[in-house]
């Protein structure tokens, strides 16, 4: 395994080294099964150069799986699975689609379920895509069948959310504006109380959530509290490195349609509690 970081929090990895790693493994004879990337880095609001990693990948090492974690992107940023040649990504309802946590949702490519090993070898059961895959095609052509009970109700939100994301003005499309927009708007605030992102350039961030580096004279528990009083939940820093330095605000599905004012409201009180 070889994981290629970015130096600083809020920097992106280094395109350059990843094709190199690629490129050497091919070299030696030994090309990599898989690459993974993560769409966005829950914990510095980074957005990965997916489109172009994907080239670097099918340009250098043609065989290696391009695996994405789109746990904090799917649906919110763009991501074009076949255009793009990705063969595997794997979400979760809470995000940007909108509903209720509970789901894990994957997408496989054909070269992905082709990849995969014999039933028997995968241990975990209930996790088989093998197990799954005949239930699926059942569901599909309207047949009953049956492996494991599935989250029913949650199954029945994440339809709602579908819909709700389809009737967008644009559709699809108009859902990636709907959150460009919502990013513009936040950040704009932010930097008009004279507020600094974690986020190494504006090129780089997520439209689904910003890091907010804390101004001076404030830590978190003279925000976050203060905000929580207000009806607000806002998230601390995760990153290991500076985690205490700033916080994190979501900004994806609902709270960007327009049909709420979470975001003008949640602004102006981090203004009011950061005395900006």
């Amino acid at each position: 395994i070889t994981i290629i970081d970015a130096p600083p929090p809020g920097a992106r990895p280094d395109n350059d080294a990843v094709e190199k790693a690629l490129s050497d493994a091919v070299k030696e004879g030994k090309p990599y099964k898989l690459i993974t990337i993560t769409g966005v880095d829950t914990s510095t609001a980074v957005l990965a150069d997916l489109k172009k990693l994907c080239q670097i990948t099918q340009a250098v090492s043609p065989k290696t799986l391009i695996v994405v974690d789109a746990v904090c992107s799917a649906i919110g940023e763009e991501l074009r699975m076949d255009e793009w040649g990705i063969d595997f990504v794997h979400t979760a309802s809470q995000k940007a689609i909108g509903v209720p946590a509970g789901l894990a949702i994957m997408i496989a490519s054909q070269r992905a379920m082709a990849s995969l090993p014999p039933k028997h070898k995968i241990p975990n059961s209930f996790a088989n895509l093998q197990n799954w895959l005949p239930i699926m095609q059942n569901y599909e052509a309207r047949k009953p069948s049956y492996f494991a009970t599935p989250a029913t109700n949650t199954i029945g939100a994440l339809r709602v959310g579908y819909d709700q994301i389809l009737a967008t003005p644009g559709g699809i499309e108009g859902y990636f504006k709907q959150h460009r927009d919502a990013q513009k708007m936040v950040h704009d605030a932010i930097h008009g109380m004279g507020l600094k992102l974690l986020t190494a350039s504006p090129d780089i961030a997520s439209n689904l959530l910003s890091c907010v580096r804390y101004p001076e004279g404030k830590t978190a528990p003279d925000v976050l509290p203060e905000m929580k009083k207000k009806g607000w939940i806002i998230a601390a820093g995760l990153h290991p490195k500076c985690a205490a330095e700033y916080f994190r605000i979501g900004h994806m599905a609902y709270s960007t349609s327009g049909r709420v004012d979470y975001l003008p409201r949640l602004l102006a009180d981090l203004k009011t509690v950061l005395g900006r």
